[in-house]
């Protein structure tokens, strides 16, 4: 009698412990799945804004020089072009 109590307290206790064994690699298998989802998606990013700065070009407006879209400053004359500086100009008398 004694060994039936014990061994069905052994097995509720080796059914408690499997379940929670499925629940934990479940989480940890969603959780892994969400991270590299959101490092795909990173990478995705930095490959297309890679390619966007190889293909568009900037004509600067001072010597019509064009060069890639990451600088902030033209190569060859040295404006800075993010604030295009138009020049003042005088009133007609």
């Amino acid at each position: 009698m004694s060994a039936t109590i014990a061994v069905q307290i052994v097995g509720v206790f080796a059914i408690m412990f499997i379940g929670i064994v499925i629940v934990v690699l479940l989480f940890v298998h969603s959780s892994s799945k969400a991270e590299s989802s959101t490092e795909l998606q990173k990478k995705k990013i930095e490959v297309l804004d890679k390619h966007f700065n190889e293909m568009v070009r900037i004509e600067c407006p001072y010597c019509k020089t064009l060069y890639s879209s990451d600088r902030s400053d033209c190569p060859n004359c040295g404006a800075d072009t993010r604030r295009i500086k138009f020049p003042k100009i005088s009133e007609l008398d």
